[in-house]
């Protein structure tokens, strides 16, 4: 592969990275890091030609569609306790007004987003799961 491929793939990597820094609404929340994570993937997977290096960007791949899946669904909990709200303010103000912050509906959905990131991002414990890449 080409040296150009490589640096875009770092490049848009950290363009993920940076609009997660800016992020102030659920969308967003959840595009940057999956920005990220793609561009992750396709690093890990560059020498195409190594069997191992395949192998650890279809665990990688698939651990990633894996937490993914429960991050959204914790941010589904969150937007339907919310009252329909994706503005991060805004989501304390839906769940303060409707006093449903103490509700199990927000501890559920609090632990869907923090497991999902948790294995997005990898950090301790998470990393223990993540495919040597």
């Amino acid at each position: 592969m080409a040296i150009a491929e490589f640096l875009l793939f770092v490049l848009t990597a950290t363009l993920g990275g940076m609009f997660l820094c800016g992020a102030n609404d659920l969308i967003t929340i959840f595009v940057a890091p999956e920005c990220f994570s793609l561009c992750s993937y396709l690093l890990s997977g560059y020498t195409k030609k190594d069997v191992r290096s395949n192998e650890a960007t279809t665990k990688y791949l698939l651990m990633g569609g894996a937490s993914s899946s429960i991050l959204v669904h914790g941010f589904s909990w969150l937007y339907g306790s919310s009252g329909g709200e994706i503005e991060l303010q805004e989501i304390v103000n839906g769940l303060i007004n409707t006093q449903m912050y103490n509700s199990p509906g927000i501890s559920i959905a609090l632990i869907f987003i923090t497991v999902g990131i948790g294995f997005k991002l990898s950090p301790a414990p998470s990393h223990q799961w993540t495919p040597d890449v």
